[in-house]
């Protein structure tokens, strides 16, 4: 497992994990329209954003379990023709109720695309050069999050439903995706809930179990608190506070992914200077801030710098996230365990639009973005404390530092 061998396959990483974050962020821009067509009210279009997170809770760790038993090859090009084929139904059907069960018909297949294109990461790279692909992975996740509201924004100007046909680019990586190699070289796995038990175990026995269980709520406030707000009710705020169209929605939005794709691309650098743990700090700071600046901005100006505030925050806390899911134990559990953290994080993509758009229905877009502050303030403010007790009782620490492999 060389990182020459990685690199060859790091182009067909990043298309992978760029379909299973197109099935979030192509719709952005778009969530006020299909509100309308469809006629439901704003606070409940947002359960077509979490739907396509919700299978995730509970399938991503066992579609990392099926990884380790199978290898990564076959259980990404299921995921693609299951994201694929739900995603492209999508675009033919006009009832809330059936939209919503084919989104969570895609997140089946998006529960593999995003977790397992991290897992071959970690079989094909390691130190340093882990965290830099980690970094790039990220950054064409955010990149595809900068371009696909621009995109989706533009499609829906011929009708609300059209974005859903960019769908189709599943096929042509379905085809793709023969190229990963399989896992043959791996001992058999246990049965499900032993191969996770063994997983837990084998963190105990390392000093990084509290890490990593501390590392999932962590991990899901602040997925909840930037797509619930930063993703969802951002255009919903824009069209009703600043009067925008569905396509100039697009580039507004793209300012918080571009962010977020430029501190990620960053990473590998920031990680030579700076320990996690101030990384963590700073991002926690940024976000607070972003979502300051942007309940309280007067005009685009300031709203677009709110938004690249909080994505850089965002940018700098997901790579380090990504690359101790993937190091924190050996090989054979490493599809597992990214599968967990992955579990945790679709608790946080599926709440978060959904209580999202229900406090800007309830209470207002810009008091919406308060939540967020308190959300993140409440991260910052106990995660380091609790790390140490946590670390005390089991000599774990959270550290992603070059040379630290597993």
């Amino acid at each position: 497992m060389s990182a020459p061998t990685g690199r060859r396959l790091l182009p067909l990483v990043l298309a992978t994990t760029s379909m299973g974050v197109l099935a979030f962020s192509i719709l952005a821009p778009v969530l006020p329209d299909l509100a309308t067509e469809l006629g439901v009210s704003r606070g409940r279009i947002g359960i077509v954003q979490g739907a396509v997170a919700a299978p995730g809770i509970l399938l991503a760790s066992y579609i990392g379990y099926l990884a380790d038993k199978h290898g990564t090859r076959r259980v990404i090009r299921v995921s693609l023709i299951i994201f694929g084929t739900a995603g492209l139904a999508c675009f033919l059907v006009r009832d809330f109720w059936w939209l919503v069960v084919l989104r969570l018909v895609q997140g089946l297949g998006t529960s593999g695309l995003l977790s397992l294109g991290v897992v071959v990461i970690g079989d094909h790279f390691t130190g340093l050069e882990r965290r830099w692909a980690m970094g790039i992975n990220l950054a064409a996740l955010t990149a595809t999050t900068t371009l696909a509201p621009i995109a989706g924004g533009f499609l829906a100007e011929g009708g609300a439903f059209r974005p859903f046909l960019i769908f189709f680019l599943a096929f042509p990586v379905f085809i793709w995706a023969r190229k990963f190699p399989g896992r043959a070289d791996l001992p058999p796995s246990d049965p499900p809930i032993r191969h996770f038990t063994a997983a837990m175990s084998d963190l105990n026995q390392r000093g990084r179990l509290s890490d990593f269980l501390g590392m999932l709520p962590m991990s899901l406030l602040t997925l909840a608190a930037y797509l619930g707000l930063g993703l969802t009710v951002t255009p919903l705020f824009l069209e009703r506070e600043f009067s925008l169209s569905v396509s100039q929605r697009g580039p507004i939005m793209a300012i918080v992914s571009a962010a977020s794709s430029t501190a990620s691309v960053l990473s590998g650098r920031i990680g030579r200077r700076f320990a996690p743990t101030q990384v963590l700090t700073t991002a926690f700071l940024l976000m607070i801030g972003g979502f300051t600046i942007v309940g309280t901005a007067p005009n685009l100006w300031v709203l677009g710098m709110g938004l690249a505030v909080l994505g850089s925050g965002t940018g700098s806390i997901f790579p380090l996230l990504q690359d101790y899911s993937a190091s924190a134990g050996p090989a054979k559990y490493r599809g597992i365990l990214v599968g967990t953290w992955v579990s945790a994080n679709r608790v946080g993509q599926a709440s978060g639009p959904v209580i999202g758009t229900m406090a800007a229905d309830g209470f207002g877009e810009r008091q919406s973005y308060g939540g967020g502050v308190v959300v993140m303030a409440i991260v910052a403010l106990v995660w380091m404390p609790m790390r140490r007790l946590a670390s005390g009782r089991t000599g774990g620490r959270f550290s992603t530092r070059s040379g630290q492999n597993p």
